[in-house]
């Protein structure tokens, strides 16, 4: 992998862990601990409430330890570790599905200037797009990335689902969609905000919210996101 060897892996469901070290030519362990027995950098990527407990867990190490949530200061390694960090991907993984890692951001924070370097040369070769972020920042960079990503999701099943009982087929949605993320990543998204909020169309709005009647907590989304875009543009 990139000229990294994988030491070892662990997780709560060992069956897991052996499944992922199949695909990587390395060994799962049982026992936590038994990640510090070869490695220098041991990469904490569990849910966020967990990461805690879990540094805590993995014992004495020399080397260093990093967890790579967008949320999570790096402060909750320092009473565990000497040499602790962040390294935070900026993208949405889903098992199963591959990602092309150059094209992802890496953001980076460590503990001493010595970590940094360490983890630069760690996330270069993975990506070409690196940045050093303090936690504050950090914190601020997942919350847009919830916007961007996990709320813009929401909607696509909002509209799926508005669908579902018409003999409209959902998929109609998808060249919108596309083309919607397409002008997005390609240009500001600011300007390139279309539909009826973004043009006062106050009737039309209505008629839309009149639709969700059956629907009431989609209408209330739907009054709030317009009106939202209503006074961005005023």
């Amino acid at each position: 992998m990139q000229g990294f060897q994988i030491s070892g892996i662990w997780s709560r469901d060992f069956r897991h862990a052996n499944e992922l070290a199949a695909n990587c030519d390395s060994v799962a362990y049982e026992n936590i601990s038994a990640l510090s027995n070869e490695a220098d950098l041991i990469i904490i990527a569990v849910a966020d409430k967990a990461i805690e407990n879990v540094a805590r867990s993995i014992g004495a190490f020399d080397g260093i330890v990093v967890h790579s949530a967008g949320s999570v200061p790096m402060n909750v390694l320092e009473e565990s570790f000497r040499n602790y960090g962040v390294i935070y991907p900026l993208q949405t993984f889903s098992k199963n599905i591959g990602i092309t890692l150059g094209e992802v951001p890496f953001f980076l924070e460590a503990s001493t200037s010595e970590v940094m370097q360490s983890l630069k040369m760690v996330a270069s070769k993975l990506s070409d797009h690196i940045y050093e972020t303090g936690s504050e920042q950090r914190l601020l960079l997942h919350t847009a990335a919830v916007f961007a990503s996990n709320y813009s999701n929401l909607m696509y099943i909002i509209g799926n689902e508005i669908l579902k009982n018409t003999d409209i087929p959902q998929q109609v949605l998808r060249p919108l969609i596309a083309e919607t993320a397409r002008k997005a990543v390609s240009n500001d998204p600011y300007i390139m905000q279309t539909g009826p909020a973004r043009r006062k169309d106050l009737v039309t709005i209505e008629k839309h919210v009149e639709a969700l009647a059956t629907l009431p907590e989609y209408a209330e989304i739907y009054r709030l996101l317009a009106n939202l875009i209503i006074n961005k543009y005023e």
